[in-house]
């Protein structure tokens, strides 16, 4: 069925059997519901980076600490483990010896053994509000001062740091033989 155009006349899709402006009307709408769709998930996957990141600077500090924190125990050094220690912390033994920090840091720089070697292997980090919840694999060797006997310790260690005004401090430790 053929019918003459005319530029003029109503369009009548019906008789002409022309559903173009449908198409496009639809197409147009489906573009914007993608386009909306697309924009809205990227706006909420932008909203939930943004405590990510701040958990990964909050990790990433936190790491900064641990570190610093293992190697003032090698170097065996008062003033350091004093600064990252909090005034109540609670410093649990193997063995099952609880310090606090005076006793801590007293015990850890009297001299009666150093440090060889102490590595912190698979640690993990979980920041939680102003807490971080640490733990690691405690692989050491420490040498008597009075005999040179070289001591292995191989242990699992769990430390709960909180966050003091811009600061990380340990605030308690244990640990369990392995």
């Amino acid at each position: 069925m053929t019918h003459e155009h005319d530029d003029n006349a109503p369009l009548d899709k019906v008789v002409r059997g022309c559903n173009t402006h449908c198409k496009i009307k639809k197409e147009e709408t489906m573009i914007n519901r993608r386009d909306l769709a697309l924009s809205t998930l990227a706006v909420s996957a932008l909203a939930l980076s943004a405590p990510a990141l701040a958990a990964s600077a909050d990790e990433e500090a936190v790491a900064k600490k641990v570190e610093a924190f293992r190697l003032a125990q090698i170097a065996a050094d008062p003033k350091a483990l004093g600064a990252l220690c909090w005034d109540d912390l609670s410093y649990s033994h193997s063995s099952g010896k609880v310090e606090d920090k005076a006793t801590f840091i007293t015990n850890a720089t009297d001299g009666k053994s150093k440090f060889l070697s102490i590595d912190y292997k698979d640690p993990t980090i979980k920041v939680v509000g102003p807490a971080a919840i640490v733990r690691f694999h405690w692989v050491a060797e420490q040498e008597m001062a009075a005999d040179g006997k070289k001591v292995p310790t191989n242990l699992h260690i769990l430390m709960n740091w909180q966050k003091q005004g811009d600061e990380w401090k340990l605030l308690s430790r244990a640990a369990t033989k392995l």
